[in-house]
């Protein structure tokens, strides 16, 4: 995603955070500061509207589908989401 965004992106298998807890993931995200999460987990929304950001949060609201699909869903999007939760107060982007 590099390559579209401009931006280094890491999955949290990459970054060894698949088997925390969300609180520890948006924890680990906050040390790190200028951090954009990109997530379906419901509770993210949550922890960031709670504690606040940083880590920023795009939200994707699809249902379960494989790799591909979840990509052709994602890409038209996400240059001019995470475009906007850099340049804006904005925390918390929906994909729909």
């Amino acid at each position: 995603m590099a390559e579209f965004t401009g931006f280094n992106v890491k999955s949290s298998y990459a970054l060894q955070s698949n088997t925390l807890s969300d609180l520890d993931i948006y924890n680990s995200a906050r040390a790190k500061g200028n951090v954009i999460i990109i997530s379906k987990d419901a509770d993210f929304p949550e922890l960031i509207s709670r504690l606040g950001s940083p880590p920023k949060l795009i939200v994707i609201k699809k249902g379960n589908c494989d790799n591909r699909e979840m990509w052709a869903f994602i890409k038209p999007n996400i240059v001019k989401a995470v475009n906007l939760l850099t340049s804006s107060d904005i925390e918390i982007i929906e994909l729909e």
